[in-house]
């Protein structure tokens, strides 16, 4: 990854080790935008680390951990749920990680549509739909909730743009309306959240129990 990356000349590496421990007393240091660690699993040291870095991130300097995996269970959920964390492939090409880091730099979360599924799926916590839930995707207008649909179907916001034949800018604002209205970080945690809560097999239920709202 070091040959790879140093070729890059918008990626500047600061600094390497394969401790998670040392790791954490270089990122005080060396204050770097992004993490990078691979692993075949995700393991509770990495997590550990993961929450050290939001205590340590302000928003004005925010550091990213980007995690590659080359499977998924639960354990990479909870990894999601902890602020600024990125899983993704670990057999992904070097074209796609370099991507993957340019986004991330740019204040944005990677993430396959199909990963996004796998992770989504990996959860075994499915609650069913609770009064709370219900009432906080009650609250979101008609257009919101389709728009909530495509996104727990892993379409970006062009494509989502082209299902409802309207401009990026509109999807745009409708996903912020949504997260704002559920409480949630990002996109990622907008799929686990629709997952776990059981609103993949409520969605049409919930459709017709309100009257078409505005947009």
């Amino acid at each position: 990854m070091i040959a790879l990356l140093g070729n890059d000349r918008g990626i500047s590496i600061v600094g390497d080790t394969p401790s998670v421990a040392t790791a954490q007393r270089m990122t005080s240091s060396l204050r770097p935008n992004i993490i990078l660690r691979s692993e075949h699993s995700l393991s509770q040291q990495t997590i550990e680390l993961a929450e050290k870095l939001a205590e340590q991130s302000k928003e004005s300097n925010p550091i990213h951990l980007i995690v590659l995996l080359s499977s998924l269970n639960d354990l990479d959920i909870e990894l999601l749920r902890i602020d600024r964390c990125i899983v993704l492939d670990r057999h992904m090409s070097s074209a796609e990680l370099v991507a993957a880091i340019r986004v991330t730099a740019a204040g944005y979360l990677p993430v396959r549509s199909d990963l996004a599924g796998s992770l989504a799926r990996a959860s075994v916590r499915l609650k069913g739909v609770s009064g709370a839930v219900g009432q906080q995707v009650l609250n979101l207008t008609k257009r919101e909730r389709r728009v909530f649909e495509l996104m727990i179907q892993g379409l970006s916001n062009p494509e989502i743009a082209a299902a409802l034949n309207v401009a990026e800018s509109t999807v745009k604002s409708h996903v912020q309306g949504i997260l704002n209205k559920l409480d949630l970080r990002d996109r990622i945690q907008a799929v686990i959240y629709a997952y776990e809560a059981g609103l993949v097999q409520q969605s049409l239920q919930l459709e017709t129990q309100r009257s078409p709202a505005p947009c």
